[in-house]
């Protein structure tokens, strides 16, 4: 057999496999990607700022799986997700922390046995003060909304990964002595 390592086929081609295996993956059903806007109108941190910062938090916002109901397709379902995005405003030196949360349906196809999932890859967002007392902010997030399950397939393959063994890094050279001060009186 010829030797075979992961990366792109040769120009001529990848050798045929040499053998058909069973894996266990998350096969991906159905997916789509959406922006994902919401405007909430909060206090401002300090009467009379002018907005200086806003951020968001992906690892504190959520997105979760509202309710599902069948579309007029067979195996097609609408999905509503419950999208919580946790940020940050800075007023007049002052940060608050706030969150902004919506809901968005999407139909996807999602026989039964699969599971709808979705997950928020980035945001941004806005501030601006519409009276000395209130901030207006915007919250624009891109979501990957999808539906999968875990599966058995059966793919051609050339058999197991073999690793390459390590190679040796530079040798760590030590200080040279003393290691420590000396002590008074020595």
């Amino acid at each position: 057999m010829a030797s075979v390592s992961p990366g792109p086929c040769p120009s001529t081609g990848c050798p045929p496999p040499t053998q058909i295996d069973c894996i266990v993956v998350d096969k991906v059903y159905a997916s789509c990607i959406q922006t994902v806007s919401i405007t909430q109108t909060v206090p401002a941190p300090v009467a009379g700022c002018t907005p200086s910062g806003c951020s968001i938090d992906l690892s504190s916002s959520t997105c979760t799986v509202g309710a599902v109901t069948p579309s007029s397709v067979d195996n097609y379902n609408n999905i509503t997700f419950v999208i919580s995005a946790a940020y940050s405003v800075t007023c007049g030196g002052v940060t608050t922390p706030e969150t902004a949360v919506t809901t968005t349906t999407v139909t996807l196809y999602n026989p039964s046995g699969t599971t709808p999932s979705c997950s928020i890859l980035s945001g941004s967002c806005t501030c601006v003060a519409i009276s000395s007392t209130e901030l207006s902010c915007t919250i624009t997030l891109c979501v990957l909304f999808q539906v999968s399950a875990t599966v058995q397939l059966l793919v051609p393959t050339y058999g197991f990964c073999s690793p390459e063994p390590c190679q040796v890094g530079p040798v760590l050279s030590c200080p040279p002595a003393p290691l420590f001060p000396p002590q008074a009186g020595s």
